[in-house]
């Protein structure tokens, strides 16, 4: 049986996968031009469908999480909405780019302050609720992962320096797939303790 809790954990650990294979692919393939300009539009719109379907499954583990957890204190709360619109806004990113960019040949440079606002929300929004978990995590080990995750966010904006800048990004999108299987592996763990066991028979 599929619970809320798998559709989460599977959500947030394929989202750390295809944010990550959409990065470390613009990064090997290079599909733009130093001025910004496209060079192989098929490689271009590859990378930003796989980089958006990664955000959007992002936006959508956040909110089975929030869901799971926000509710119990006001700090879990407003941690967990500040991610969840950190999220989506690189949802919102990534559609921008991908429009604007194969629409002129060159994306949308207003585009890239929904990245921006995106991380800078997820950095603080992911720490706060993290640290507001810590008496009553969802699973063991999500309010630490949370933490690292809004950590790895803030580093990818102090440190825009190529390639650090990728590096913590990466860092970032895979702790989520780090939590995804977390929860998972919870849940599977879960299911095991509530099934029934047969007793053995009296002669």
């Amino acid at each position: 049986m599929v619970t809320k809790v798998n559709r989460t954990g599977g959500a947030a650990a394929a989202a750390g996968v295809l944010m990550t294979a959409g990065v470390e692919g613009e990064w090997l393939l290079n599909p733009q031009r130093d001025d910004g300009s496209i060079s192989d539009k098929p490689e271009f719109a590859l990378l930003l469908v796989v980089s958006t379907a990664g955000f959007v499954l992002l936006s959508l583990a956040i909110r089975g999480l929030r869901r799971d957890s926000a509710r119990r204190t006001r700090p879990a709360r407003a941690g967990a909405t500040m991610t969840l619109i950190g999220g989506a806004l690189l949802a919102v990113f990534g559609a921008l780019v991908l429009v604007t960019g194969l629409a002129s040949g060159s994306p949308l440079e207003a585009s890239f302050l929904a990245f921006a606002l995106g991380l800078l929300l997820l950095s603080i929004g992911q720490v706060v609720w993290g640290l507001s978990l810590r008496r009553q995590p969802p699973a063991p080990g999500v309010w630490q992962l949370l933490v690292l995750a809004g950590a790895m966010a803030l580093a990818s904006i102090t440190v825009p320096l190529d390639p650090w800048h990728d590096v913590t990004l990466v860092a970032m999108f895979l702790t989520w797939s780090a939590l995804g299987v977390l929860l998972l592996r919870h849940q599977a763990v879960s299911d095991i303790a509530r099934e029934p066991h047969p007793h053995s028979s009296g002669r």
